[in-house]
């Protein structure tokens, strides 16, 4: 055996990185599994390809994120959440999963640790830091092309004597 205290056996290795695992988390993601497929596979017309096309990846705050492989999978999936949401509240009301929010695979989108009400202060707020440095923007475009007509512009002595021609002519009643 060896004596070096960095190296540890695989079993040991094992044991450290499951001992951090709770179990009653393990219980809960495979009662989950299991209770989403047989949800699912009751979706009328859909039921056994949908599960087969549906990957679960992430349950926070309540929101239960679902991955499939392709947008139409994503469609049927919001037209039946309801029934979907009422089948796993009633199978494991302990996880109180209150909506289902998809995404396509290979996106790297997840759920953020923010409630709803959290990520729509902060979406307005950037919003409304973008509109009050658009407004400055306006304002300064505004500012400089007031300047801009404000200032006299000298034409060329051709140019003016053409306009004045062109002043005459309309002022002048010519159908006389």
């Amino acid at each position: 055996m060896i004596d070096d205290p960095s190296v540890i056996t695989a079993a040991d290795m094992i044991t450290q990185v499951f001992s951090n695992i709770d179990k009653e988390d393990v219980d809960n993601s495979s009662k989950l599994l299991g209770t989403w497929k047989s949800v699912v596979s009751k979706v009328h017309k859909y039921g056994e390809r949908l599960s087969t096309h549906t990957e679960l990846i992430e349950l926070k705050n309540g929101i239960l994120l679902i991955e499939t492989d392709h947008p139409g999978w994503i469609q049927i999936l919001q037209l039946y959440s309801k029934f979907i949401l009422t089948g796993l509240e009633r199978a494991v009301p302990e996880l109180k999963i209150s909506s289902l929010a998809f995404r396509l695979k290979g996106s790297d989108f997840s759920l953020c640790g923010k409630t709803y009400d959290e990520q729509i202060r902060e979406d307005r707020l950037k919003l409304s830091e973008k509109l009050e440095t658009q407004g400055r923007q306006v304002e300064i475009h505004e500012k400089t092309a007031e300047k801009r007509i404000s200032e006299p512009v000298e034409l060329s002595p051709e140019l003016r004597a053409r306009l004045d021609d062109l002043r005459k002519s309309m002022l002048t009643n010519s159908s006389k």
